[in-house]
């Protein structure tokens, strides 16, 4: 087995190390062009579902509240996955320099972004997991109150 560490106890970065980060770069700048490409869509398409719903209904209060309901939904779930892809994007250019010139600073800066990206998701995620076992539980009060009445 090889040895990772130089006399310093510092990590280093073999050839087989610097192939994988090299194509992992490539890989997740890919993901984070096709984040932002995605996130305009998703601006454009709130947008524009928004002007639908208002039309649809006849330019009527609901019809303008429904749109604007739209619109504001597409809008956050954008601004949602707006860092999570800047920071892979940010990681995506920071790492390749990093490694090609074994500059330590600008690795650990890209790290960091990498990181932030993982935490955020994970902190989403535990977001989506708790409303769903709210409405899960909800629906399971319901279904007993609704029981009991009948």
């Amino acid at each position: 087995m090889e040895n990772y560490t130089d006399t310093n106890n510092r990590l280093v970065i073999d050839e087989t190390g610097k192939a994988i980060y090299m194509e992992m770069t490539r890989w997740t700048k890919f993901l984070a062009i096709v984040g932002f490409v995605m996130i305009g869509l998703m601006i454009l398409l709130g947008l524009f579902m928004g002007s639908i719903m208002t039309t649809a209904l006849g330019g009527t209060a609901i019809g303008a509240m429904s749109g604007i309901g739209f619109t504001l939904i597409y809008l956050l779930i954008a601004a949602l996955y707006f860092y999570p892809t800047y920071a892979l994007y940010k990681y995506s250019v920071l790492i390749k320099p990093a490694i090609n010139n074994a500059d330590t600073e600008l690795f650990n800066r890209a790290i960091g972004y990498k990181k932030g990206m993982f935490v955020y998701m994970g902190v989403l995620m535990i977001i989506v997991i708790a409303l769903y076992a709210l409405i899960f539980l909800f629906a399971i009060m319901g279904g007993v109150i609704g029981a009991m009445n009948s």
